[in-house]
């Protein structure tokens, strides 16, 4: 199934009754995810210290026909977060989905990893999220529940050479989601991580630009996936569809590999 009737059948409106905030939604994934969750029916959040961009993919979800707005937030503040979270708290009844999607890649071997690389890595792949969930969730345990999806990658399951503080980022926020996740299951508070490998958007995409050859380089790493294909963004989006929804309401503390595959193995 392909064009409109494809986009139709994915408008189920199964977020209707509830404020998703989507946390680096102004590109990649993010913006995947917010224009997905606004067909689905949610407010959606669009939340980004890239505020023109963020305030494009509202209006291009109010276009569409759904409820947006677009926040400047800089998730390594705290002050920050606090203020988004509270003024997505007023705009429905509930807060009742967070995504933290905002995040950034580092390609530097260990030995020559600076300390201000390693710390900007750690601090909005890690500290954002951590701040996210700190302020979203006592809103969710207010409101009788909700769902938190943390977006992770392969790289925090298995490592690649060059990727220290990604890898090492990645791989403690799957440990931060599992600890939230067990503290706030009798709130009825799910906390899981999607973990896609190379898709075409996001990061992948912006870094393998900067290649020489960023055809052949993408090629490459699609044949060397177990699928011969990278990611499609729908795909990242139906499963973050379904684990803002109720038809997850059992799931918590968990990973699902978005990647072909690719985590059932070794990478050589």
């Amino acid at each position: 199934m392909s064009g409109v009737g494809a986009e139709q059948s994915r408008r189920s409106h199964q977020l209707t009754d509830r404020v998703a905030i989507v946390v680096g939604g102004a590109s990649g994934l993010g913006d995947a995810i917010s224009r997905r969750f606004g067909q689905e029916g949610a407010t959606v959040v669009v939340a980004d210290i890239d505020e023109p961009g963020a305030k494009a993919v509202a209006d291009a979800i109010v276009a569409d026909g759904g409820n947006a707005v677009a926040i400047a937030c800089d998730v390594t503040k705290s002050a920050d977060v606090e203020a988004m979270t509270t003024a997505a708290a007023a705009l429905g009844p509930r807060i009742g989905v967070l995504v933290c999607s905002a995040a950034i890649e580092s390609l530097t071997p260990v030995l020559d990893l600076s300390d201000e690389e390693w710390q900007q890595v750690l601090d909005i792949d890690l500290k954002g999220p951590f701040l996210c969930m700190r302020a979203a969730l006592p809103h969710m345990v207010k409101g009788g529940g909700g769902s938190v999806i943390a977006m992770g990658s392969t790289l925090g399951l298995i490592v690649a050479p060059g990727h220290p503080a990604y890898c090492a980022a990645k791989g403690a926020l799957l440990n931060l989601c599992k600890q939230a996740a067990i503290e706030h299951a009798p709130d009825n508070v799910r906390v899981n991580m999607l973990a896609p490998s190379a898709t075409t958007t996001g990061l992948f995409m912006k870094h393998s630009g900067k290649a020489p050859d960023p055809d052949a380089l993408r090629a490459k790493i699609a044949a060397g996936m177990p699928m011969k294909r990278l990611g499609d963004p729908n795909e990242v989006c139906d499963a973050a569809v379904f684990l803002a929804s109720d038809q997850s309401t059992y799931l918590s503390g968990a990973v699902i590999p978005l990647d072909g595959g690719l985590a059932a193995r070794r990478i050589v």
